[in-house]
């Protein structure tokens, strides 16, 4: 039987769109209180999860295996359909942007893991396909690579968070009071508060940052 949140959901502000706000509705440290009502398994799959769904950079030092390795322990541990489908979504976007990076500058996939995700091998069997025969599954891809073209890093950041954005909004109106809309507030705060950490005092040097990462020969947007 799944379980219901009526008490923790109830006491979630309504969170405007990352576009359209200037501020955040609940810190980080009220949002762990709440989160504190979860059932513990609940929290500990949020928790894990939230390391490779969060919109913040990876640790340099992290490699692509062991993103990798990340992801395959959540895949195996997880109970949650709605919770893995977050997960794969978020693996499939970043697994997307290597390749549209790498064919960029003119490189083919490398050998060994690069990605992760069941399109991994689509996307290597297909690459010199403008979309990797993608297209119905991603139709955001043609927007994705005219903002790489422009070196537009913001406009890049800004389709991905959007599309984020909609994918956890389906879930938590599909999921009224479950963990599956509690873990869609978590994510969907994540995106607010990366969005608005642009308005502060370092959003220039994040927004030279993103510039760098849209036009480096790094191959690896794991790390």
């Amino acid at each position: 039987m799944k379980r219901r949140y009526y008490q923790l959901v109830a006491s979630l502000p309504a969170l405007p769109d990352f576009r359209q706000t200037k501020l955040l509705p609940m810190s980080r440290r009220r949002l762990e209180e709440r989160l504190s009502l979860l059932h513990a398994d609940d929290l500990d799959e949020l928790m894990r999860t939230e390391r490779l769904v969060s919109w913040h950079r990876q640790p340099v030092s992290r490699t692509t295996e062991q993103i990798a390795a990340m992801y395959e322990e959540v895949v195996a541990n997880n109970r949650t359909p709605e919770l893995l489908n977050i997960v794969d979504f978020r693996m499939n976007i970043r697994t997307l942007m290597v390749a549209l990076r790498l064919r960029r500058q003119g490189k083919s996939a490398p050998p060994g893991r690069w990605g992760t995700g069941p399109y991994t091998r689509i996307i290597e069997s297909r690459w010199a396909d403008a979309e990797f025969g993608l297209s119905a599954v991603f139709p955001w891809i043609p927007e994705a690579q005219m903002f790489l073209d422009r070196g537009d890093a913001l406009g890049l950041e800004t389709l991905m968070m959007g599309e984020s954005w909609k994918k956890l909004g389906q879930i938590s109106d599909a999921h009224p009071f479950g963990f599956e809309q509690v873990f869609a507030f978590v994510y969907k705060w994540d995106i607010l508060h990366r969005w608005l950490s642009y308005d502060a005092e370092q959003a220039r040097e994040r927004f030279e940052e993103l510039i760098l990462e849209v036009t480096s020969d790094h191959q690896n947007l794991f790390a």
